[in-house]
């Protein structure tokens, strides 16, 4: 059964009265919608500007004293707690995308046999929303915490809540007056022939650059894995302008492979299993990219270092910003595992990385 899902949002642009209409489409890559392929040769004309926020990490309820906190502090705060500390960026971007790590069902049966499994109740995928949070890969080791059938209803919840997702079935296409960016992402194995074929699928629709978002490393790791690197470069080999990680739970540098960028590990984000995570210390990739006439043309990256509690020693699930030499800390995990150097944060602007030139 074809699954779509398409979310219109209409955004003034300053200084003219033009609207920017932005269109974010999610389906099944072996069945692309008609209205996509119908259009996919249209031509455009002009300067396009699209930005984009990547976090790491993301559970949205768990068993014991995490999931517990989790939902009281949900509940007494409402679904836009969250994700509220970190609005500046992510309301003001053209899209935003966090890894969900678990599963929205309220089922019990199916559990499966592991020390870890994440659930939250299929209303709080309103938390994204909210949290202006649009797209969400599902490609992780906790997506089937209760099987298949936990996995149908988050897709459902998220459904429900018009926020986006992708997985080895699916992949999402934001459309921003006529330029298209496709969204692929990959699970802990990384199959080269799924990319390869969702990757296909996106161009046969219009994409004119797809980014790839693959959730692979050793958790909690300060060295990249062989398979990490090599699913990384393959993506970037193949057509990928810019590669994002998670899954260590910790931060990752960043490497340049074929001129696309990679990052490796965002780091968790909102993280409502966990009453006290291992590390507090994360980050959020802003990336613009510039297109000419509907080929990009320039890519630029700004880490932004967080912190995945705003109270210290404890858990509040609500992530912020971090400043100063909290935010340098951050940086200096992430040079460790770099292959480029890493521009330094600067209060109010962030870490700006140099700008990635696709002429």
């Amino acid at each position: 059964m074809k699954r779509a899902l398409a979310v219109l949002t209409a955004l003034l642009l300053p200084f003219s009265g033009a609207v920017a209409e932005t269109r974010v489409t999610t389906f099944a890559y072996t069945d692309p919608p008609a209205e996509l392929t119908a259009t996919a040769m249209a031509v455009v004309q002009g300067d396009t500007e699209i930005t984009l926020t990547f976090g790491g990490d993301c559970t949205l309820g768990g068993e014991g004293a995490g999931g517990r906190r989790f939902e009281r502090a949900v509940e007494a705060g409402g679904y836009a707690y969250p994700f509220a500390g970190l609005q500046t960026l992510l309301h003001t971007d053209d899209l935003t995308l966090v890894n969900l790590e678990g599963v929205l069902s309220d089922r019990t049966d199916g559990k499966a046999d592991k020390q870890f499994t994440f659930a939250g109740k299929p209303a709080y995928a309103g938390i994204l929303s909210l949290g202006s949070v649009e797209c969400v890969t599902l490609n992780n080791n906790h997506v089937l915490d209760y099987g298949a059938a936990g996995k149908r209803d988050t897709l459902a919840a998220l459904d429900a809540q018009g926020v986006a997702y992708c997985d080895d079935t699916y992949v999402t296409v934001l459309d921003k007056d006529g330029v298209r960016v496709g969204f692929t992402s990959s699970g802990l194995r990384f199959d080269e022939e799924t990319f390869l074929a969702q990757a296909a699928a996106l161009n046969n629709v219009g994409c004119v650059a797809i980014i790839h978002s693959m959730h692979m490393g050793e958790e909690y790791a300060d060295t990249l894995t062989n398979a990490q690197q090599a699913a990384a470069r393959f993506a970037a080999e193949h057509g990928a302008v810019l590669v994002v990680g998670h899954h260590p739970h910790v931060v990752q540098g960043m490497a340049i492979y074929d001129h696309t960028p990679v990052v490796f590990s965002l780091g968790n984000c909102v993280f409502g299993g966990n009453t006290d995570p291992k590390d507090y210390d994360a980050c959020l990739l802003s990336a613009t990219l510039r297109f000419t006439d509907g080929a990009l043309k320039e890519e630029r990256l700004t880490l932004w270092p967080i912190s995945v509690s705003g109270s210290a020693g404890r858990n509040d699930y609500q992530p912020r910003f971090l400043a100063g030499e909290d935010a340098q800390r951050v940086i200096r995990k992430m040079q460790a595992t770099s292959t480029i150097a890493l521009a330094p944060y600067l209060e109010g602007t962030g870490a700006v990385q140099p700008e990635f030139d696709w002429r």
